[in-house]
């Protein structure tokens, strides 16, 4: 993500990043887990309040999506 307010000085790293991110989604769907439990999240620096918010979200998809069916193997 590029742009006149681009806010992030590490943008090689951010592509990096999604580049991975879509790489350990692949993987671990192949392991028979679900993509859903890895995600990446971009928000500015002036909406850094808005991450409890985030956290608190992503958590609940994660209890909608149950227990590593693996744990206790």
């Amino acid at each position: 993500k590029f742009g006149d307010d681009y806010q992030c000085h590490f943008s090689q790293g951010s592509e990096l990043c999604n580049t991975r991110l879509s790489k350990v989604q692949e993987t671990i769907g192949r392991l028979g887990l679900e993509p859903e439990r890895v995600k990446q999240f971009e928000i500015s620096m002036n909406d850094f309040v808005q991450l409890p918010q985030i956290i608190k979200d992503f958590q609940e998809e994660i209890d909608e999506l149950g227990p590593n069916p693996f744990k206790g193997m």
